[in-house]
């Protein structure tokens, strides 16, 4: 298993991956958006419950025995603020009061001077099996592709103020992603990855993409494995068709998702288990179908959300979410991870700068 470092990123990678995202930070009904996946639909109560008849390999950490903990499920679009738009949809699961220090603790105190002791677990999911990018500076272009034109639309409408430098940027973007080669190529692989419609947000699975150490000797990828899963046809009607999908799901009844863990889909010395653009959950040969119950996942923890669980379109704005906000037993992994790592924590401070 291959650990990467933040030192072992090539120079200025972080730095300039945290810059374009902060371009595309905007101000909406009243409180700062995050760069990505700022438009909520809503973040709900929720019940994580560790299973007891998990297999011996995978009794690490949170898992390592049974338990119940309070939770939080944040669902939100990937870029737009109109539902009807398609889009990445991302689904990011808090758990509370689980003990041991937690990875991004560390990491606050090393890079901004902070100690943000917490009790709290973080799972960051969305519903695509795999991530486009892998290489570093490949993730930093698509990643500045994107954030850039999320800003100069924002700026349209007036969610932010326009720049020389905006411009500048806008133009920029616009020019590779149009008239260049490989800037079509990463246009086309950002509108592939979003290019989801959604309904409800609990007839979707919602997937890790990218790896994490379970105990000493496996890695896995995770799934929330929706109870009722349903491809919808066609968009919702309503800017806040989403929204509402949820809220009238919540209203009716008990919803349920598994929480699961997927192996590799073969040997890793067969293949590179830290890319994160190649499909687990399915057979090795090329182009085999995706297949959320294949024998590689196994579920490890049931996610119940109480009829009539308290609801709120706003709170989960007022949280953040990091894929390193866990213990070690659970470390990310990967070079997409390790940007991800002090990235998270930059923008966090920029949207709560008082904390």
């Amino acid at each position: 298993m291959t650990h990467v470092s933040q030192n072992a990123l090539p120079p200025d990678i972080v730095d300039d991956v945290i810059d374009h995202n902060l371009e595309a930070v905007a101000r909406w009904k009243g409180h700062r958006l995050r760069a990505q996946h700022g438009r909520s639909h809503g973040c709900v109560a929720a019940i994580f419950t560790v299973r007891n008849d998990l297999p011996e390999q995978f009794r690490h950490g949170l898992f390592e025995q049974p338990a119940a903990y309070s939770a939080a499920l944040r669902f939100s679009n990937g870029a737009h603020l109109d539902d009807r738009k398609s889009d990445a949809h991302g689904m990011a699961i808090k758990l509370f009061d689980v003990p041991g220090p937690k990875l991004i603790d560390a990491e606050a105190l090393a890079h901004l001077g902070t100690t943000q002791l917490s009790d709290e677990f973080d799972f960051v999911l969305v519903d695509q099996d795999v991530f486009p990018s892998y290489v570093p500076d490949e993730y930093e272009r698509l990643g500045r592709l994107v954030a850039t034109l999320q800003a100069v639309q924002h700026a349209i409408k007036g969610r932010r103020k326009w720049s020389l430098r905006l411009i500048t940027k806008g133009l920029r973007a616009g020019f590779r992603a149009f008239l260049t080669r490989e800037g079509k190529r990463q246009f086309r692989v950002a509108s592939d990855f979003a290019s989801n419609y959604m309904h409800s947000p609990f007839e979707v699975h919602f997937w890790s993409t990218t790896p994490y150490r379970l105990g000493p000797d496996l890695t896995v990828r995770y799934l929330a494995r929706s109870a009722k899963p349903k491809i919808p046809a066609h968009p919702v009607d309503d800017p806040d068709g989403i929204g509402q999908c949820l809220r009238q799901d919540v209203a009716d009844g008990e919803n349920h998702f598994e929480l699961c863990v997927i192996e590799p889909p073969r040997p890793a010395d067969e293949f590179d288990v830290l890319d994160n653009r190649i499909r687990w959950a399915c057979d090795p040969q090329p182009d085999a179908p995706l297949d959320p119950y294949h024998h590689t996942v196994t579920p490890v923890a049931d996610i119940t959300i109480p009829k009539g669980a308290e609801f709120d379109p706003q709170n989960g704005d007022a949280m953040s979410f990091a894929p390193w906000r866990v213990t070690a037993d659970h470390e990310p992994l990967g070079p997409i991870n390790a940007i991800r790592l002090r990235t998270y924590l930059s923008l966090a401070s920029a949207r709560f700068p008082n904390r």
